[in-house]
């Protein structure tokens, strides 16, 4: 339906001559008559019809005109609306990192569920940059926020990147079955102080490592560690089938993720100590204004640190 005749329909109906309607348009009779003949095609409907020297509307017309003026002031407030986005887009988060891996998701879920309330459910946009610095990608303003487990010793020192504390993903360890751990349910990272950890590189798990070792440090002992480079998740997991004396920790979701036909060479034991966990963060510039990060930042400081715990103990 051509929109330009629908205008020019209303215009009909507001003098019922089509010689006053043309001039007040600018256009010629003939061509107006032509446009509502071919509405009125179009529609199979009459719409107008003479009545000796004068122009009346058929019932159809007559029901039809009420929606007319509906639909044209539809195209009105979305040409508004189109100008007014031209002029001040919607705001949006745009977030990169570990946006695609295990429970990330759930880490998206929470920041729709957070802001749809004022932003609409639209108001995410996910760039996935695993091969990109993320001080890079922050300091060349490509993302508002990046979700990764960033060590502090990876952050600028001139405080222009801030880190919030949004989720703890808890560890498990994966060791062969014929290993002598593999006869327990869970472990504890005392357990672990005298055996060989898989230093796993060329991942982005890798970055994980400095907590790991951390954490160990802080449990009494230095982890002994093996190199090993996995450039990608099926690297890491056919290094699960082959472990042989080596204890390989993980994020918990990791664990979740074994395919079937791995699991009968290792066994996933959950780490039993409640802070056996790496911390993520949400790591943005301090200068950024998005009204979106702004408001975001300010819900999640108010909820509890973290707010979001992926199959962590509780340290109670």
């Amino acid at each position: 339906m051509n929109l330009e005749y629908l205008k020019e329909f209303v215009e009909l109906a507001k003098r019922l001559n089509y010689t006053e309607t043309a001039r007040a348009l600018m256009m010629s009779q003939p061509t107006l008559s032509k446009h509502i003949g071919q509405l009125e095609r179009s529609l199979k409907l009459t719409l107008v019809r003479r009545d000796g020297n004068s122009l009346r509307f058929t019932n159809e017309g007559g029901a039809l005109l009420p929606f007319a003026y509906q639909v044209l002031d539809a195209v009105d407030d979305f040409e508004a609306k189109a100008r007014e986005l031209r002029i001040a887009p919607v705001p949006k988060l745009t977030i990169s990192g570990l946006t695609d891996e295990g429970p990330s998701t759930e880490v998206l879920g929470f920041l729709i569920s957070l802001l749809s309330d004022k932003y609409g459910t639209g108001c995410i946009e996910v760039k996935s940059q695993y091969n990109r610095n993320l001080i890079d990608t922050l300091e060349a303003k490509e993302v508002d926020v990046v979700y990764d487990p960033v060590p502090y010793d990876e952050t600028p020192q001139d405080d222009s990147l801030v880190r919030l504390h949004v989720s703890d993903l808890h560890l498990a360890a994966i060791v062969s079955n014929d290993h002598r751990l593999a006869a327990q349910d869970e472990v504890s990272l005392s357990d672990l102080s005298d055996e060989t950890f898989a230093k796993y590189e060329g991942l982005y798990l890798s970055r994980s490592w400095g907590y790991i070792e951390q954490l160990c440090e802080r449990h009494g002992f230095n982890p002994k560690a093996r190199s090993i480079h996995c450039a990608s998740v099926a690297e890491l997991f056919t290094l699960c089938a082959s472990l042989g004396k080596t204890v390989l920790v993980v994020g918990s979701n990791f664990g979740d993720r074994l395919p079937a036909g791995i699991r009968p060479f290792c066994k996933v034991l959950p780490i039993s100590d409640p802070d056996a966990a790496i911390p993520f963060f949400f790591v943005y510039r301090k200068d950024n204004e998005n009204p979106v990060l702004v408001d975001a930042i300010r819900r999640i400081e108010e909820l509890p640190t973290p707010p979001l715990r992926f199959g962590c103990r509780d340290s109670s």
